[in-house]
């Protein structure tokens, strides 16, 4: 798309939101203006930036705490292995302990997305910071008649804790990406990064920095495979216990924070309601596009977390680190971390969000292909091998913004929070995986034996999962740097518009059949229909009763019928694989004509009455059919 497609698809955007802003703010009493007119103006506009302040500051914290609770277990988990045979030689309790918290995140990102959708955000919030506390209080307190029944606790509150930061994905990332919109559109990527990934890898790297002066004064020499006198308890119970000073914090930012604009207009629109026609419109137009956002997560939480977990038993097998050396490495590797969200926060919006992940992916999968190259050269040399592997990691920021981002941004308002929670979900369902598995393909790569054999074919097999990250990002990212998300509510607005009005057109409903009372749900209609069959003249008038209740539920009235079931149904999802589709089939004019048809339906409602904006769609047959 040119330079000058992209200018004027921002220019319509400022358009539709100027055109909203008188409905905005009938609906919520807050027009957003930067010169207040009076007293209630000004009022107004300083409960705008103190929500807005507020919003920003506990999602900043909340994923602080997110960031340390990743991390928290892991030095635990390399003493446990080391104290107690009965650990070190159970692949349960290992695998029980590794993936707890990810199994915790992964049923929490479910559920919680729909909390988020369906209650509010907010609500979720504070739930969520309330199992937080909860899973460190039973993570500090774990005990049992021995230490396989202390472990088993423990893994109880890693679980419970992983609830409430799976909740606070769905919950906060939608929210405030909403928020950022309504700051700045083209900065959106930038804003979120920074509050979100930029947050959370500080927290991943605050337990190194604890446990580090933890472990200095109570296991100095701790070394993998020999026992030395390491007061463990000391080392695991503070690790957890304070978590939990900051996570009061975080709630008390929590009755703060409230809702996005975005997503109280929404639920004034929709009453806090879902429909059939909901369902059937995120499957049509937006299946690419969580195709896209579900395999690049799994992919890289596959990745990532098998990295992550591993990390100190790959570096003392390659080049012999102690427990103590390793914490000391990955705090090195943090501090040249650390600037690594930051500049693909800076990046993410000036590159597009395709591009920035397919330059992680490629600059990730070729690094990995040079590490497994020259493997064993490295491993002779430490300090390279350091140096090198921590160059690498650093392009995964570039990978992770993009992967965070279009989750809350290429989905509408009134599902964003359910169907990011899906991704997410799916990506840490790869974790569990990677994680579950890692330790058998070592094993089987290394011939029986977790050797460096095994390792550098490991290499290999992840360079070729990078490609191939890669080539899903280039095909199913959707490019949505600097789009408005409310343009997009309008366009998800007339899609339901338009299929509610098509298919009371094909039911037959005319003005006899709007006037009756009866609102049924889907679920009767169903019920009629295996009842008394399709032909059957009560499941036929049931039929129509429903029909009206969408067109309703639309904002439609009877006499919209045809004019809104003649408008054509194109949605651009800004996928590639989509467009190479559309051009396969109707060529490249007619793709052409199906994208500008897309962008005039965020603007169709604004221009509706005025005869010099009329549009003119596409009259192909196929393309307008259900």
């Amino acid at each position: 798309m040119s330079n000058t497609r992209k200018e004027s698809e921002f220019e319509q955007e400022d358009t539709i939101q100027a055109d909203l802003e008188p409905v905005v703010s009938t609906m919520e009493g807050e027009l957003y203006s930067s010169k207040p007119a009076g007293e209630e103006e000004e009022q107004q506009e300083k409960d705008r930036k103190a929500y807005l302040r507020f919003n920003a500051l506990g999602t900043a914290m909340g994923f602080i705490i997110n960031g340390y609770m990743y991390d928290v277990n892991i030095v635990p988990f390399t003493l446990y292995a080391d104290m107690f045979p009965s650990f070190a030689h159970s692949a349960t309790l290992q695998a029980a302990y590794n993936t707890a918290l990810v199994y915790g995140v992964m049923f929490g990102l479910v559920i919680f997305g729909f909390i988020a959708d369906f209650f509010g955000r907010k609500k979720g919030l504070v739930m969520c910071s309330c199992l937080v506390i909860l899973g460190n209080i039973i993570g500090t307190a774990a005990n049992g008649t021995s230490h396989e029944g202390m472990i088993w606790m423990q893994i109880i509150g890693l679980g419970v804790a992983g609830l409430g930061m799976g909740g606070e994905y769905t919950c906060n990332v939608p929210n405030i990406t909403e928020d950022s919109d309504e700051v700045n559109v083209k900065n959106r990527g930038r804003r979120v990064s920074l509050l979100v990934i930029f947050m959370e890898t500080i927290g991943n790297y605050l337990p190194f920095i604890i446990q580090l002066i933890i472990v200095a004064a109570a296991c100095r020499n701790a070394y993998l495979g020999a026992v030395s006198g390491c007061k463990w308890q000391v080392v695991v119970r503070v690790t957890f216990g304070l978590a939990m000073l900051p996570a009061f914090i975080v709630l008390a930012y929590r009755l703060r924070m409230s809702d996005s604009l975005l997503f109280r207009q929404d639920m004034n629109r929709r009453n806090g309601k879902y429909d059939a026609l909901d369902f059937y419109v995120i499957l049509k137009h937006f299946s690419v596009r969580l195709v896209g956002t579900c395999i690049s997560w799994w992919l890289f939480d596959w990745i990532a977390y098998t990295r992550g977990y591993f990390g100190n038993l790959i570096l003392e097998v390659v080049i012999g680190a102690s427990l103590f050396k390793s914490i000391w490495i990955s705090l090195a590797q943090g501090a040249v971390f650390i600037w690594a969200p930051a500049l693909a926060a800076f990046v993410v919006d000036k590159l597009g969000r395709r591009k920035t992940e397919c330059l992680g992916w490629t600059s990730q999968a070729a690094g990995q292909l040079i590490t497994a190259g020259f493997f064993y050269m490295l491993a002779k040399k430490p300090v390279a091998y350091i140096i090198w592997t921590t160059f690498v990691s650093f392009f995964n920021y570039f990978i992770y913004a993009p992967i965070y981002l279009l989750p809350a941004e290429v989905f509408p308002t009134r599902i964003r929070a359910t169907l990011y929670g899906v991704s997410s979900a799916l990506g840490k369902m790869g974790a569990v995986v990677g994680t579950t598995v890692f330790p058998t393909i070592w094993l089987t790569f290394g011939d029986g034996d977790e050797n460096m054999a095994g390792l550098r074919r490991i290499q290999w097999l992840y360079a070729a999962l990078m490609f191939v990250g890669a080539l899903i990002a280039l095909l199913f990212v959707a490019e949505y740097s600097g789009r408005g998300l409310r343009g997009e509510d309008e366009r998800y607005e007339q899609l339901r518009k338009r299929y509610a009005a098509r298919f009371a057109k094909w039911c037959g409903v005319s003005a006899d059949t709007n006037q009756m009372n009866s609102n049924p749900t889907l679920w009767q209609v169903i019920v009629y229909r295996v009842k008394r069959g399709a032909t059957s003249p009560e499941y036929l008038m049931l039929l129509k009763q429903y029909a009206c209740v969408l067109l309703k539920r639309c904002a439609l009235d009877i006499d919209n019928i045809d004019e809104y079931s003649s408008l054509p149904v194109h949605y651009n999802d800004l996928c590639l694989i989509s467009k190479l589709y559309r051009i396969m089939r109707y060529g490249k004019a007619s793709n052409s004509e199906i994208e500008k048809n897309s962008e005039m339906m965020a603007s169709y409602e604004a221009n509706r009455f005025q005869p010099q904006n009329t549009y003119k769609y596409s009259s192909d047959k196929e393309w307008n059919t259900l």
